[in-house]
């Protein structure tokens, strides 16, 4: 029996239920809205790799092309639900919990409106291109801190240049 290599049994996933890996994702953003309370942290995006036995793999780097003008932003290691995955991946790992980072946006202190960043995740082989709108409302008990957004259309992309995302362990919130 021929066993895949290595590349071809990482996989990507987003808990945000983001799927449908093309190749012309190279030159493309996908693009997101997010939104929750001010004085919160607003999870932007999971990411994740596993292996053919559902195992987690080191995940993809994270870089930020565009940083937000009234928050900051981090990544943290959190388990993620696998939700959906792209061609050549592990399927039958849908379901299953792996180890993986959360992108987290964090805004500025007593910042309500509309806030936006762009980032990339790198896998071994794609570069995912998201850009995120991200809505922050005023604190509220019965409001949640995020809620799920859909994907609309992509868009062309330039290719600025990218700084990595810190820890969040790095960020005073």
């Amino acid at each position: 029996m021929h066993r895949a290599s290595p590349g071809a049994m990482l996989a990507a996933v987003t808990a945000a239920c983001l799927s449908g890996f093309a190749p012309e994702a190279w030159a493309q953003d996908e693009r997101l809205s997010r939104s929750g309370q001010a004085g919160h942290p607003i999870v932007v995006g999971e990411h994740a790799g596993w292996s053919s036995d559902c195992d987690a793999v080191a995940p993809p780097t994270l870089y930020l092309y565009e940083s937000p003008r009234h928050g900051s932003v981090c990544t943290r290691v959190a388990d993620i639900k696998v939700h959906a995955m792209y061609v050549g991946t592990e399927s039958q790992c849908i379901g299953r919990v792996v180890r993986g980072i959360q992108f987290v946006y964090r805004p500025d202190r007593g910042y309500t409106g509309s806030d936006g960043l762009r980032y990339a995740a790198q896998y071994p082989s794609v570069r995912r291109m998201l850009s995120v709108a991200i809505t922050v409302a005023a604190q509220s008990q019965a409001a949640p801190s995020t809620v799920p957004s859909s994907i609309v259309d992509p868009m062309p992309q330039p290719p600025p240049s990218a700084t990595p995302v810190p820890v969040c362990d790095a960020l005073i919130f």
